[in-house]
């Protein structure tokens, strides 16, 4: 296979320039070379890009030209569920698995797209099958520990812990790090906090070897958004950008509720829903990058009719349409990136509406601390890394909702947990969703507060004390 068709596109990641990629990965897919096994190339560029829908045809394009090949198919599962289909994924894993009954991967996969679709007990059968083939996975083991709810003398849970018992320091870190973690869940279930907070520190302790996280690299690009978008965009002329109200995004930092929220907007079927690991807006905002405080000043004065940010709106947009083709009145958006990408979403959606959760700092990073996060988050495994990204995440929201003020709500975590349905209500009105589906939603989600409770953090006992010592140097307590 000649290189020639895929030169643009690699340029362009070389680049880091994201909407290019999208482009030229598209442009890849119109011309359909012959490109063989090199679709896989195409697969993984377009979804490193969060161009999901042209990795789910190129992973189409895949399939067809290695029909025999058990990773074509996993890539087409992988790109299915992220383009929002879990049930026709489960379905591709289901088929190639008829092929390979005994693979414990494919039943790890089955599982997650289970976990995926809220399916839990499915979930628990497919780790289950997969741990009776390959004891040793930690990744099965996490699947199970977050599939099912522990109970004391549970033989499961003893077999965890003859399994964390027989690692050995030629373990790698990572693989500890996840079946401590997973112990850890599963003696929360039990009530067993004590015991918990001591495996979180232990598989935090692990992790920390194998995921390090330079953090002064976060608060510098932090500060330089906060340069960027300072207060002289507060009352700006809101006629540059796409004027379109249907996006509304959820900012919040983890284990603060924001997918739930997301779930609960999302209910009505005319609203589209974009999880929390999608990065279709940062795609679309990469021409931005060079934008300076200065630069983007000039296109809100100038007003041009085809300036950079309606050109980022536009985009996000064409994108969001192309995942829900069916029609939608309201779009809720929880990208993980959001509080990075909120001042460039204000500017090119100037109709856009923004909604932070805020959580009581010390709530917030107990319940990060005591998580393993499957993606990123490598700030989360030492208590000083959360309380000073906490710091930028609380500076950043502040920014935001100084800049955009007609366009942002606060709610409390606590006022959720604690007046559901009130809350519920209010936050549909201000995002001008079906406030009777919000509401159904969240009587069958409400779990969340039960899992992750108000006062979390005194279930860390001694362990918080860490917790707490990095917060008052960071000023959050």
């Amino acid at each position: 296979m000649s290189d020639a068709p895929l030169n643009a596109l690699r340029e362009a990641m070389k680049l880091e320039d994201l909407l290019a990629v999208s482009q030229e990965a598209r442009k890849v897919l119109k011309a359909n070379p012959n490109l063989g096994a090199g679709w896989g190339e195409v697969v993984a560029l377009a979804d490193n890009a969060s161009d999901y829908l042209a990795a789910k045809r190129a992973a189409e394009q895949l399939t067809q030209a290695l029909p025999n090949d058990p990773s074509s198919w996993i890539w087409l599962a992988e790109t299915t569920a992220k383009c929002g289909d879990i049930e026709e994924a489960i379905k591709i894993i289901e088929r190639l698995r008829a092929g390979s009954p005994e693979d414990p991967a494919l039943m790890r996969r089955l599982g997650r797209l289970s976990l995926e679709a809220g399916l839990k007990d499915e979930a628990a059968q497919y780790f289950t099958q997969s741990i009776q083939y390959e004891f040793q996975s930690a990744l099965a083991w996490e699947g199970l520990a977050e599939a099912k709810t522990f109970a004391a003398g549970d033989e499961q849970l003893m077999q965890l812990e003859n399994l964390r018992i027989s690692q050995t320091e030629k373990t790698p870190s990572n693989q500890r790090g996840i079946v401590s973690y997973a112990l850890a869940k599963a003696y929360e279930d039990m009530g067993e906090y004590e015991v918990s907070a001591r495996r979180v520190s232990e598989g935090a302790a692990f992790y920390r070897d194998s995921a390090p996280f330079d953090v002064a690299r976060h608060e510098f690009g932090c500060n330089h958004l906060l340069r960027t978008y300072d207060e002289s965009f507060v009352d700006i002329n809101e006629e540059a950008g796409l004027v379109d109200p249907r996006p509304i995004f959820i900012l919040g930092a983890p284990a603060c509720g924001v997918t739930w929220l997301t779930q609960v907007l999302g209910a009505h079927e005319e609203t589209a829903r974009l999880d929390r690991r999608n990065g279709l807006f940062w795609l679309a905002a990469s021409p931005l990058g060079d934008q300076t405080r200065e630069d983007l000043h000039h296109v809100l004065v100038t007003n041009e009719e085809e300036n950079a940010l309606t050109r980022v709106g536009q985009a996000y947009m064409q994108l969001v349409d192309e995942l829900n083709p069916q029609g939608y009145k309201r779009v809720i958006d929880s990208s993980s990136l959001g509080e990075m990408a909120a001042g460039a979403a204000g500017l090119a959606l100037p109709a856009a509406r923004f909604i932070r959760i805020k959580r009581d700092p010390r709530d917030a990073a107990w319940a990060i601390f005591k998580r393993r996060f499957r993606h990123g988050r490598n700030w989360s495994y030492h208590p000083d890394d959360i309380a000073r990204v906490l710091v930028c995440h609380n500076k950043l929201m502040d920014r935001w909702a100084a800049l955009f003020p007609d366009r942002y709500l606060t709610v409390n975590y606590e006022d959720l947990a604690r007046r559901t349905e009130d809350e519920v209500r209010r936050i549909a009105f201000f995002a001008g969703v079906d406030g009777e589906a919000a509401v159904a939603a969240s009587w069958t989600g409400e779990g969340l507060f039960k899992t992750d409770p108000v006062g979390v953090h005194q279930r860390a006992g001694s362990r918080y004390d860490l917790i707490e010592g990095a917060l008052e140097r960071a000023g959050l307590i």
